[in-house]
């Protein structure tokens, strides 16, 4: 507690150096970004400070806006800085607004040509989901599509995703995107979508001779890969 009231402190120090304000910047850029190691320290720091309080929060909401919204993430170095802003954002006690933003910045990072990339913004949807379904959910389409990636801890991680995704509202259209991708799943990965979809199935199914119709359809398409126990 005692060291929240630097906040503001370390705030000012991000904000000039977001604004290009600080002195001697050029003597920091990397990349177009300036001190991008003492960037992704800071915002380590309010994660920190932020997390569990409320006024510490709203002092860094303004700045951390600004992070997200001015830095350039067409190179690894922006995208380092992004990175550490989202997780400072899902962390502490943010704004509804600045959450979407956040998970905005995380769906542009699934359309990256970086594995490593997409394979991190999975993750961090993963994590983030039960803070805001809402806004994750708008990402549905590009995270379902992930599926179909040649990389498997790609495919692996969005199934993660997708089933975390699952509720009752959606059952019906999450269920139709993941059997029409079973029937095209490589036959090591049907294994793992089969239990997925049997336990989503059986969780949020609508009514009984929906839940009987879909486990027919998984059984059909999935085949050998059905479990007995399922």
């Amino acid at each position: 507690k005692e060291f929240r009231r630097h906040v503001p402190t370390l705030v000012r120090s991000l904000r000039s150096m977001v604004t290009s304000g600080y002195s001697n910047a050029a003597e920091y850029d990397v990349a177009g970004i300036t001190d991008p190691f003492l960037q992704g320290r800071i915002l380590r720091l309010l994660r920190i400070l932020g997390k569990n309080s409320v006024q510490a929060s709203d002092d860094m909401n303004d700045i951390l806006a600004q992070v997200a919204t001015n830095t350039e993430g067409a190179k690894n170095t922006g995208n380092a800085i992004l990175y550490e802003c989202v997780l400072t954002i899902m962390s502490i006690e943010a704004e509804s607004g600045l959450r979407v933003l956040g998970i905005n910045i995380l769906g542009r990072f699934l359309l990256s040509r970086d594995n490593n990339i997409r394979y991190v913004a999975l993750s961090t949807l993963q994590q983030v989901v039960s803070v805001d379904m809402k806004a994750v959910q708008r990402h549905r389409a590009t995270i379902i599509d992930c599926l179909k990636d040649a990389d498997i801890s790609i495919k692996k991680r969005a199934l993660d995703v997708a089933y975390a995704l699952v509720n009752e509202e959606n059952i019906k259209s999450m269920t139709k995107e993941l059997l029409n991708y079973l029937l095209v799943a490589e036959p090591s990965f049907k294994e793992d979508l089969c239990s997925r979809l049997c336990m989503v199935v059986e969780r949020f199914s609508p009514n009984r001779r929906w839940q009987i119709d879909t486990l027919i359809k998984v059984m059909c398409l999935g085949g050998n890969h059905v479990k007995d126990e399922q």
